[in-house]
């Protein structure tokens, strides 16, 4: 790449703090910002900037720095989709009580397995699937060749039915 003008590096430096303040809003960091604004003076090339008067130059550099900038966000979107922002439960460490709320919470356990083990295997299996290894009703229909809604129907006759026999236990 050849060197930019003393005169394009010179304007460059006397509007910098003022293009890193705006990608600093715009990013939200700091650092972040300053990179940009320095790919920005990169990208520019010494031609493209001899035919603009400074104030549009001034302009043409504060589109770039918003056009690095959505680009970066853009990146930094789809670089985190999927991701979890909260660890998972199992790793979180759990309040175990006192023993007795360990020994009640067993016993619901046990009340809820048994129920579990009643249901027919579609709707056991559609109440795994969703409240256990957390599938989306789309995936389940698909896994268990039905239609959407009658897994949601299968899991909520099934919770329903979980919940009475806890609600039973506990009387």
């Amino acid at each position: 790449m050849s060197a930019q003008p003393p005169r394009q590096v010179a304007f460059f430096l006397e509007h910098r703090p003022a293009l890193v303040d705006y990608a600093a809003r715009l990013i939200g960091s700091r650092d972040l910002a300053e990179d940009i604004v320095q790919d920005a003076f990169l990208r520019l090339k010494p031609a493209d900037t001899d035919e603009y008067a400074p104030r549009q130059r001034l302009a043409y550099y504060y589109s770039i720095v918003r056009n690095l900038a959505f680009d970066q966000l853009k990146r930094r979107r789809v670089e985190t989709r999927g991701r979890d922002v909260d660890p998972p439960f199992w790793v979180v460490p759990q309040d175990t009580g006192t023993p007795e709320e360990a020994v009640l919470f067993c016993d619901q356990v046990r009340v809820a397995s048994k129920a579990l083990e009643t249901l027919p295997q579609d709707a056991r299996r559609a109440i795994q699937l969703y409240r256990i290894e957390g599938w989306t009703l789309e995936s389940i229909a698909t896994e268990l060749n039905i239609s959407v809604a009658t897994a949601h129907r299968l899991i909520k006759s099934g919770m329903v039915k979980i919940a009475l026999s806890l609600d039973q236990a506990a009387h």
